[in-house]
């Protein structure tokens, strides 16, 4: 089953952190992001922050309710890349796999109302 582009996908998710205070730090969630397989390859992940269309900017990393598990060499390859380019190779729409996560997650900090409405 193909999975949405990125230029196909709801900009709600990310528009929401336009209304935030402040960003979200969540070490929590980011220790179970780690714990999960990547999204890709299903090897051991990092925590990689989505910065386009978030609350993130110039030297500040998004919030991590922004996050999604990714091999390191692919965690690289998106930095190398630049987002848009990465998630269009890989079909992958990181904004549902971020909320999935965030569902998942038992980190009061980010598995509110607020974020998972979105």
């Amino acid at each position: 089953m193909r999975r949405p582009a990125l230029d196909e996908m709801p900009f709600r998710y990310g528009l929401l952190a336009l209304t935030m205070k402040k960003v979200i730090r969540a070490a929590k969630h980011l220790q179970f992001i780690r714990s999960q397989p990547c999204i890709i390859t299903g090897q051991k992940a990092q925590a990689c922050h989505i910065r386009i269309l978030t609350d993130g900017g110039t030297g500040i990393k998004p919030s991590d309710f922004f996050c999604i598990g990714l091999h390191q060499d692919l965690h690289r390859q998106q930095h190398i890349l630049g987002e848009q380019s990465f998630y269009k190779k890989w079909e992958i729409n990181p904004f549902t796999i971020a909320k999935d996560l965030v569902i998942m997650s038992d980190c009061k900090k980010v598995n509110t109302p607020e974020i998972i409405r979105l």
